[in-house]
């Protein structure tokens, strides 16, 4: 039995799962965009996700799909047998005609798949250029950046594609450039869970504000039980330790990083194609956790010393009035609140990525603070549609005795991982 698969997709999307959310939770998985996921999702055709993968591996592609609402089978591959020996039919000069005038053919194999079946610096057996092929390797660009409009080759873990083959609006390969026209098509997905290298911050269209919370709920839709329980318990821990005076609030505001790192975790392992557990809600403490720590005492001290100055303007500006009308006394403090929450907008954005790019990426408090304000600022519209949306969605969940809560607060929670995925990688 062959110990390589490939995973196909149905062409179904599984029963209970909304369209739009399985294109949105496969966009964000896979980084590509919404447009090609939707060519795929919505095709209604039996595609080849992934060839050439050991069990373990595609196992793993598997669960994710899964998870996201795709009808997928493991197919076992059967081994391609060439014959011992090549018998032709007299007259037949073809096989003698490339031995003669390629002589390449016999001096040099694919760098693919190893097959001695070269000629004018083509494989015969796979169809790829090779000088080309070459070239993609040594520039380490992955074959999903060539032009969609005339894919030559994919990598080593994709389908092969033919010279005169043509991509849709997704990256996936019809089984016709390998000459056979009855093999399901293969969709090329080459950048599987390579986590990449941070680039970001970039800036993103306002759309992706709605797109966060989206990818958010996906996550929280894998495992709801492990977010609620994990949510309430942290709930519980804050009310417990709010009661300490002093001790209590400055505690809370310090483990706060803390506690969200290990939500970004559950969110990666989810990625990964893992689950999240309701142990992840402590596993911020094995993470840079001395960092994490420092950036909720940064918050702290920022959000500490802004309430002072206002507190000061405030107090300034009803001195001044000399105790005057209600009217004007609140007139009067109004413009000093205003400038308050001028400081308090910037303290949340150096904070609101900070702890993905500590636990995440390992970098240093101070660092990622200031990634963070920069990852806002160049996101303000998508920041503020994210922001409107997440208020709206904390009043309804409010509304049946807090109850909706127990959904939007893992949901808001998860999505500021797929934020932070978003804007810092390419």
């Amino acid at each position: 039995m062959s110990d390589q698969f490939k995973v196909v997709f149905s062409g179904t999307i599984a029963e209970g799962f909304e369209p739009e959310m399985v294109i949105s939770a496969f966009a964000e998985k896979f980084r590509c965009s919404e447009a090609k996921a939707r060519g795929l999702v919505l095709s209604g055709k039996e595609t080849v996700i992934k060839s050439d993968l050991d069990k373990a591996k595609a196992e793993k592609y598997r669960s994710v799909l899964v998870a996201m609402g795709l009808e997928v089978e493991l197919v076992a591959q059967q081994p391609v047998v060439k014959p011992a020996m090549a018998f032709e039919l007299e007259g037949d000069d073809s096989a003698s005609d490339t031995d003669v005038s390629s002589p390449v053919a016999n001096s040099q194999s694919c760098p693919k798949c190893g097959s001695k079946q070269v000629a004018d610096d083509r494989c015969l057996d796979c169809k790829i250029v090779i000088s080309k092929y070459l070239a993609i390797q040594e520039s380490g660009q992955a074959f999903t950046a060539a032009p969609v409009a005339a894919p030559e080759s994919s990598d080593n873990d994709s389908a092969t594609v033919s010279e005169n083959s043509s991509s849709a609006a997704f990256d996936y390969h019809p089984a016709a450039s390998n000459g056979n026209p009855y093999q399901a098509p293969e969709a090329d997905l080459s950048q599987e869970y390579e986590e990449g290298e941070l680039d970001g911050p970039f800036s993103v269209p306002a759309g992706h504000g709605l797109n966060w919370l989206t990818g958010g709920f996906n996550h929280f839709r894998q495992n709801p039980v492990a977010w609620i329980v994990a949510i309430v318990i942290w709930i519980v821990l804050s009310t417990v330790l709010s009661l300490i005076p002093f001790v209590g609030s400055l505690a809370i505001t310090l483990l706060s990083p803390v506690v969200t790192a290990g939500f970004m975790l559950g969110c990666q392992a989810q990625e990964e194609g893992g689950d999240f557990r309701i142990g992840h809600l402590f596993s911020g403490f094995s993470s840079n956790v001395g960092q994490l720590i420092l950036v909720g005492l940064l918050y702290l001290v920022s959000m500490v010393v802004t309430v002072v100055a206002i507190m000061l303007l405030v107090g300034g500006s009803v001195f001044m009035m000399g105790g005057g009308s209600p009217d004007s006394m609140g007139a009067g403090m109004l413009l000093p609140a205003l400038i308050g929450l001028l400081f308090v907008v910037p303290i949340i954005m150096a904070y609101w990525f900070a702890p993905a790019l500590v636990a995440l990426n390992g970098i240093p408090a101070v660092t990622a603070m200031k990634m963070s304000f920069s990852a806002c600022l160049k996101n303000m519209l998508p920041g503020l549609v994210y922001s409107l949306l997440a208020t709206v969605l904390i009043f309804v969940g409010a509304i049946p005795l807090g109850l909706g809560l127990l959904v939007v607060i893992p949901m808001i929670s998860a999505s500021m991982y797929t934020s932070y995925r978003d804007i810092f990688y390419s």
